[in-house]
């Protein structure tokens, strides 16, 4: 089996995933930070997978691309910690 690297993130796709994260809701999802101190209710998508699920949505909506953007390409791309977004200055 052939694995197929991924290309660098490139400079649209980056400006996309800052539009998405600039977004309170978003942001918090993708930080960990939309379950704090709330109840779960049924049906609610408060996980970090549904948030790198909307952001690929997301980006492949607004950046016109060769290649269609995966959740692997977007967990690859992002931080696992807001700190770390602040040190690549993402946001």
């Amino acid at each position: 089996m052939e694995r197929s690297k991924r290309a660098a993130t490139s400079r649209s796709e980056r400006m996309a995933m800052l539009e998405f994260l600039r977004i309170p809701e978003n942001f918090a999802l993708l930080t960990g930070q939309a379950t704090k101190g709330k109840p779960m209710k049924g049906g609610q998508k408060l996980t970090r997978s549904h948030g790198l699920a909307r952001l690929v949505e997301y980006v492949n909506a607004v950046v016109p691309a060769v290649r269609p953007w995966t959740t692997k390409d977007a967990k690859s791309s992002l931080p696992n910690s807001p700190t770390a977004m602040k040190d690549r200055k993402l946001l």
